[in-house]
Parts: C-alpha cells; sequence; structure tokens
C-alpha cells in the first residue's frame, strides 16, 4: 500500500506540474461553463426582448399595426408583400404581414378578417417572431370577444368557457435553471473523461517511448502497486477536471451578472445532499474511466496510438452523454434500466440531484453498475500491466 501511494504522489506531482493539466483538468472547466452561461444569458435575453424582433408589415392605414406597436415589436414597412417575400429569401426579413386596412376592417362588420402572414417555416427566427405576433393577435381576439359579449349582456368570461387554472406541484427539494439540467450533468460527466484523456498518452505509453518505464519496472516496487498507483493519479485528475465545471457554475453565481441572473434566480440546485450523491456517483465513473485509459496507454505502443485510441473511446462517451440531455423529456428518464447504462446512470443521477430528487433504488443501481464497471476495468489495467509482451511492445 505505501509502495502505491508512493507511486501516486509521484505521478500526481508530475502530473499538477504540467501546464497542459492545470489548464485542461481545471482552467478550461471552469472557462467553459462561464462562457457557456454567458453566452446563453445573452440569447435568453436577447429573444425575450420584443423589441429586437422584427416585423414588417405591408405600407397602408392599419389599425391592427398599432396592436404590434403597442407590444414593442420592432414594425418596419415594404410596399408590397412580393417585397417583403424577397427579403425573407434574401434573409432580411422574418415575417411579412399583409394587413387589412381600416375601410376593409370598417366593411367586414361581424365577419372574420384574415390576414396574411407570409414566412419561412425552416427558419427558427422566423418561427420565434411568428410566435410573437400569434399571441398578439390572440390577445386582440379576446378582447374582440369580450366586447361582442358584453354588448349582448353576455359575461366576458364567456370568452373563454373553458379555462385553465394553473397548480404547479413542487417536486423535490429545490432546483435548477432548464439550462443549468440540460447542460451541467453532460459537462461534468465529459470532463471527467476529456480531463484525464489530455495527458493519459503520456502516462505509460509515453514512457515507453522514453524509454523510462523501464527504470520503473526494475525497482522494488510491485507491478501491480505501479498499475495502481498511476491509476489514482489519473482519476485523481478526472475528479478534479470534473468538479471544476460545478466551481465554474458557482464562480458565475457569485459573479452575479445581469446578464446571467436570470439563468440562476432558481438556484443552482446544490445544496450537501445534491453534491454528495453528485460526488457518490462520480467516484466509480472517474474510476471507470480512469482504468480504461490506464488500460489504453499501456496497451498501446507510442504516444500516437494512444491518442487515436482514447480519441474512439471518446465517442463511446458522448453519446450516453449526450442522450442524457434529452432523456429527461421522455418517460425513459425514470426507467429502472437506465441506471444500468454506464455514464448515461451518472448523467441522470446528477440532473435528479440537482433537481431536489433522490431516488435511492436509482442511486444504489447506479452505483453498483457503474463500480462493478469500474472494478473490471482496474482488473484490466493491473493486469495490462503484469503482462512483459504489453509493456515492452513499442
Amino acid at each position: 500500500m505505501n509502495a502505491t501511494l508512493h507511486i501516486y504522489r509521484k505521478e500526481l506531482r508530475e502530473m499538477f506540474r504540467d501546464k497542459r493539466v492545470r489548464s485542461g483538468a481545471i482552467f478550461w472547466p471552469i472557462a467553459m461553463i462561464v462562457m457557456f452561461l454567458y453566452l446563453f444569458g445573452f440569447l435568453a435575453s436577447t429573444l425575450s426582448k420584443p423589441e429586437n424582433l422584427k416585423v414588417h408589415v405591408v405600407k397602408g392605414e392599419s389599425a391592427l399595426a398599432e396592436a404590434f406597436k403597442k407590444a414593442k415589436l420592432n414594425v418596419q414597412t415594404v410596399d408590397t408583400i412580393e417585397e417583403g417575400e424577397q427579403l425573407i429569401r434574401d434573409g432580411k426579413a422574418r415575417i411579412v404581414m399583409a394587413l387589412p386596412n381600416d375601410e376593409d376592417l370598417k366593411n367586414a362588420g361581424t365577419k372574420a378578417v384574415q390576414v396574411v402572414v407570409a414566412f419561412d417555416p425552416k427558419d427558427q427566427k422566423s418561427q420565434i417572431t411568428l410566435g410573437a405576433v400569434r399571441k398578439v393577435f390572440s390577445e386582440m381576439n379576446q378582447e374582440i370577444v369580450k366586447a361582442v359579449l358584453v354588448a349582448k349582456g353576455v359575461s366576458a368570461d364567456m370568452s373563454e368557457p373553458v379555462q385553465v387554472k394553473e397548480k404547479p406541484v413542487k417536486v423535490g427539494e429545490g432546483g435548477a435553471n432548464d439550462f443549468v439540467l440540460s447542460m451541467l450533468p453532460y459537462l461534468i460527466v465529459i470532463w471527467a473523461f476529456y480531463g484525464g484523456m489530455s495527458i493519459v498518452a503520456d502516462l505509460v505509453a509515453g514512457e515507453k517511448e522514453r524509454a523510462t518505464l523501464e527504470t520503473l519496472l526494475i525497482s522494488p516496487v510491485s507491478r501491480t502497486s505501479i498499475a495502481l498507483g498511476k491509476f489514482l493519479a489519473l482519476a485523481t485528475v478526472c475528479l478534479v477536471s470534473s468538479l471544476s465545471s460545478i466551481v465554474g457554475l458557482v464562480v458565475i453565481n457569485l459573479l452575479n451578472l445581469p446578464i446571467t441572473r436570470p439563468l440562476l434566480e432558481e438556484g443552482m440546485g446544490l445544496n450537501p445532499a445534491s453534491f454528495a450523491v453528485i460526488l457518490a456517483v462520480l467516484l466509480p465513473t472517474v474510476a471507470l474511466f480512469a482504468a480504461l485509459l490506464v488500460a489504453i496507454s499501456t496497451w498501446a505502443r507510442n504516444v500516437r496510438e494512444a491518442q487515436t485510441q482514447t480519441t474512439l473511446l471518446s465517442f463511446v462517451v458522448i453519446l450516453p452523454a449526450v442522450f442524457s440531455q434529452f432523456i429527461g423529456f421522455t418517460d425513459f428518464g425514470s426507467e429502472r434500466w437506465v441506471s444500468l447504462i454506464p455514464v448515461l446512470n451518472t448523467a441522470t443521477t446528477i440532473r435528479s440531484a440537482l433537481l431536489g430528487k433522490y431516488d435511492g433504488v436509482g442511486l444504489l443501481l447506479t452505483l453498483g453498475s457503474s463500480g462493478l464497471l469500474a472494478a473490471v476495468a482496474i482488473a484490466l489495467a493491473v493486469r495490462m500491466f503484469q503482462r512483459e509482451e504489453v509493456l515492452v511492445r513499442v
């Protein structure tokens, strides 16, 4: 055990002396979270301002145009609907409306009037602006119906005979913003892998190339201790890298910038209980990643081969991590089998913890399945280190 700790301290000291490790495992996870939240906050604040939604209307006197100005939409005019359609094709307009003029509205009497709205159905900006326009028309229609009903002696409430009364039910102890919930579990898991991936090629394969591994092998330390020492050092870097993502969230929360404040107004979802759950599921996941990376670096003939194989492994990690961002929108998110899928179970458990939801059975299944896989991976990495033909192949 002392020999393992000696190797662990040696490897860890060398790792953190490397600027690449300090940058890749600590600085960039924090910086990425800060940049993501800042950029998303900027986009959210931009889209939420009506004055940023540009609406083109065909020139003419129409009382309906006043409704859009009252809604503070950015109303601009074009000469004809055809000119507006060309602006849409050129990407210079989102939607163009041909509003009925005041004379047409007067002649319509009690009949409904139609408004032609031209837009690009494949353009998201057009869809967002169309939603804002629909909202204005909906409110306008409701006011007109209410006025007609009141004039006929009917209660204005009958303009909406069936009304929806929303009653939010609080589930869990707290809750983070939707964007935080969708991004943070993914980033925590991804950085647990990439923090170690950036340096693992040099850990064993690099020592083969530099011919320094032989010096270590002829020392009185057992090969199992060497393998476990390297594994523990890499696992520590992976864990630090992963937790740095949470540090980034705390940093942006402490900065309390106006542009990111709306994203965290419901809190970060972090408390002692949620952090304990996150740490518990991270440990076996980090062990699994570190063990697999050490096994690959040991098997590889050189640094280039190790980098190629770890890049291929990263795709296997990314797939369930990406899927974890969307599974919450489906009923599969609460299925038990999810707790048995590595990476996916970790990300979904972290998401639930940030929501303040704690599922004891799911947590145990996640810890059990991830722990079992980690144990197998560690055994594989140790076995690799005990095979002479693997250690000497260059």
